[in-house]
């Protein structure tokens, strides 16, 4: 394999303390045998729709291809059948906001077999990334900001990143810290639509440590500490410390002449990234009270040995009723400003001025979309 991987500390902090009318944490992941099932957001809406938002890893690898089979749940530790509760799982897209930045390190002022080789390595990148997702790609040097390169669509054709071999730089420094610290907020920005679950993925060329020194190591690290967005690193030899905040893997090209085939390994491993996440959707048969629900997940590795993992929430069923379809698109909500400092501030918080009314499917707006 041309272009080895290397896993560093993968975790990811709980988006937000994401209260649904209906329920609230108990505990948001809990792991078992490898499996690290990691809850984003849990809706619970009448007449008994319950529906979570969930990330699944093994031993810090992507849990891809995954079936509503893979999926057992659980109300006060008695097991759902599929029948009852209709389990399914739903497209991700209606309530998901996707993009992918990669930045491109062309400090030192790269060589023009440098630059050609950086053009083919990203378009390399684009190729398999933009079929399904949305991606920018920057540069940068020893200055601070970031050089566009371009933007790129998902569903973009035939993706041309020769500007890259344009781009001149003006200082002889690097300044990765600051870059990955606006790359990172490029990301809060760009996926800051309408839609309530947020999923970026930064990926991190770089050649070398950070030289400029004007972002602290302890600012970086407080970044990266609570960001939401997964991060990749990509370097060439195996000899890279500098890579360290890569806390979602490092891929290594071996020497410069394979940098494209580890950006295309680097594009595998984001759209494993992107495809570790799932919608599950089920029937509450809970008509009142509180219910303590596990959602666990069952998967076998290539040797055929089965993996668990869980997570549990509580469930307030009061007004539940009969009528549910689990294929209903569930309703997650934002909090506000104040709820994001204070998240219990949420449970109390009424979102109808009827307690017994029937919320109704979203069929327009940004759920339509």
């Amino acid at each position: 394999m041309n272009g080895g991987r290397e896993l560093g500390r993968h975790g990811r902090a709980l988006r937000r303390a994401a209260l649904a009318t209906a329920a609230w944490f108990v505990a948001g992941c809990s792991v078992f045998g490898g499996v690290h099932v990691e809850t984003l957001d849990v809706s619970a809406q009448k007449p008994s729709n319950v529906a979570f938002y969930v990330s699944v890893t093994d031993h810090g690898e992507p849990v891809t291809e995954l079936d509503a089979n893979n999926f057992k749940i659980y109300e006060n530790g008695q097991e759902l059948s599929a029948g009852v509760s209709e389990r399914t799982l739903l497209p991700r897209e209606p309530v998901t906001a996707e993009r992918v930045l990669l930045l491109v390190d062309v400090s030192q002022n790269p060589n023009a077999a440098q630059r050609a080789s950086y053009e083919e390595a990203i378009e390399a990148f684009l190729r398999k990334l933009t079929p399904t997702l949305p991606v920018s790609v920057r540069a940068f040097d020893g200055g601070p900001g970031l050089k566009t390169v371009g933007d790129y669509a998902r569903g973009a054709q035939t993706p041309n990143a020769a500007s890259v071999t344009k781009l001149t730089s003006h200082d002889a420094s690097r300044d990765l810290n600051g870059a990955i610290l606006a790359g990172l907020a490029e990301l809060d920005r760009t996926t800051a639509d309408k839609k309530p679950i947020k999923l970026g993925t930064l990926v991190v060329f770089s050649r070398g440590p950070d030289l400029a020194g004007r972002t602290e190591e302890s600012k970086l690290e407080q970044a990266l500490d609570t960001t939401t967005h997964d991060v990749i690193g990509v370097g060439i030899g195996d000899d890279t410390p500098y890579l360290g905040f890569a806390r979602g893997g490092v891929i290594h090209a071996q020497n410069a002449d394979t940098l494209p085939i580890a950006f295309e390994e680097a594009g595998s491993r984001v759209a494993a990234t992107h495809a570790k996440y799932y919608l599950v959707a089920y029937c509450s048969p809970a008509r009142a009270g509180r219910r303590s629900v596990r959602l666990e997940v069952t998967h076998e590795d290539e040797k055929g040995d089965a993996h668990s993992g869980s997570t549990e929430y509580e469930l307030d069923a009061s007004g539940f009723g009969p009528g549910c379809r689990a294929e209903t698109m569930p309703r997650f909500e934002h909090p506000t400003e104040t709820e994001k400092r204070t998240p219990s501030a949420r449970v109390n918080r009424a979102p109808v001025a009827d307690p017994d009314a029937v919320v109704p499917p979203p069929s327009s707006g940004d759920y339509a979309k």
